[in-house]
């Protein structure tokens, strides 16, 4: 009774603009006591798209329990979907309950990216953003021509969620508006704590990739991380202003400055050679080495403007959701909205 009570009063906040809620919780009478459930307005979501999202939040399935319930001409779905995580009881649920919801809401909609980087919610209870920093950082490392695949990364930071999280704080920390009095010191202490557990790893694989991580929060300059819209809510892109030369292993010529925009939607780069420069921006079709082809297109621009004051500059962005359907003029709506959204996070 105490459970019918409680998935009425939730499925009383779903509507037309509001159709999903899940709730993560325990049912110790059950053979496998992890269980959550998934509140649908309408039409509920094919199996074949929840199950992806709940394999990569690392928790397996073993059966659903669907219920279909309809209050006049409305109709509500609850599915309930008996998991388990590599933590068994050990999961904390208390501690990663919203992060947990919160996360396979913003996949639902596609507000953030379904991959192996969202098993970190349940293993280190960081949020949703959190993890597309990481996810972020990794895409740009893709481009910068890194030798791991993105699996592989995934498995090496999942294989170290106390450094990740304080690889996380360290982000936190140096980029806050909110600063506070002894900053530097902190600073200096989780910066030597990282180091020492970097230190400790016994795979140099796993060494080599999070040491990565760690440079690229150093060598970052600036972030929109902490910028919000009018409504106060996370802007849909994310943004990260590196100082080139502090990148380990780039690809020459190395730019003075680069800005790496990354969001479900797009990704995008643009490199400058001097703090004066000038050159274009292009929709590019290279989604897995763009930055290549606009490094080749920023050093012709700097031998173009030789003669000229400015230094050569270029950028350039790719889809990741082109329209299917819609033909030449869906696609071309969708190419001048990531173009402003691009210059938006540069």
């Amino acid at each position: 009774i105490e459970s019918a009570a409680s998935d009425l009063i939730q499925l009383e906040k779903l509507s037309p603009k509001n159709p999903f809620y899940i709730d993560l919780y325990r049912n110790p009478a059950s053979e496998f006591p992890l269980h959550f459930k998934l509140f649908q307005y309408g039409k509920p979501l094919p199996l074949s798209d929840i199950l992806p999202m709940i394999e990569n939040m690392d928790l397996r399935t073993y059966n659903e329990s669907p219920y279909k319930i309809s209050i006049g001409k409305e109709t509500f779905w609850i599915s309930d979907f008996s998991v388990t995580h590599a933590k068994g009881d050990l999961l904390d649920i208390a501690s990663v309950k919203n992060a947990f919801e919160e996360a396979v809401t913003k996949v639902r909609f596609g507000i953030m990216e379904n991959d192996g980087f969202n098993r970190l919610i349940l293993a280190t209870g960081l949020n949703w953003r959190e993890i597309t920093v990481i996810r972020a950082y990794a895409k740009y490392l893709h481009q910068a021509r890194f030798r791991f695949s993105q699996h592989y990364i995934e498995n090496a930071v999942i294989a170290h969620p106390d450094i990740v999280k304080n690889l996380i704080a360290l982000f936190n920390l140096k980029f806050s508006p909110t600063q506070k009095p002894g900053i530097e010191k902190k600073l200096i202490s989780l910066d030597k704590q990282i180091h020492d557990s970097l230190e400790a790893i016994t795979s140099l694989d796993d060494d080599r990739i999070l040491r990565r991580f760690w440079q690229l929060i150093k060598a970052t300059l600036r972030t929109n991380y902490f910028q919000t819209t009018e409504n106060g809510e996370p802007k849909e892109y994310l943004s990260f202003k590196f100082k080139s030369a502090d990148v380990p292993e780039l690809p020459l010529p190395r730019p003075l400055y680069e800005i790496f925009v990354y969001s479900p939607r797009l990704e995008g780069i643009h490199l400058r050679a001097e703090k004066v420069a000038r050159g274009g921006i292009r929709w590019s079709d290279r989604r897995e080495d763009f930055r290549t082809e606009v490094l080749g297109l920023m050093k012709a621009q700097k031998v173009k403007n030789a003669v000229i004051v400015p230094s050569g500059a270029k950028g350039g962005f790719v889809l990741k959701m082109a329209p299917t359907e819609g033909g030449r003029e869906a696609l071309q709506q969708e190419v001048i909205a990531c173009y402003k959204l691009f210059i938006r996070g540069l």
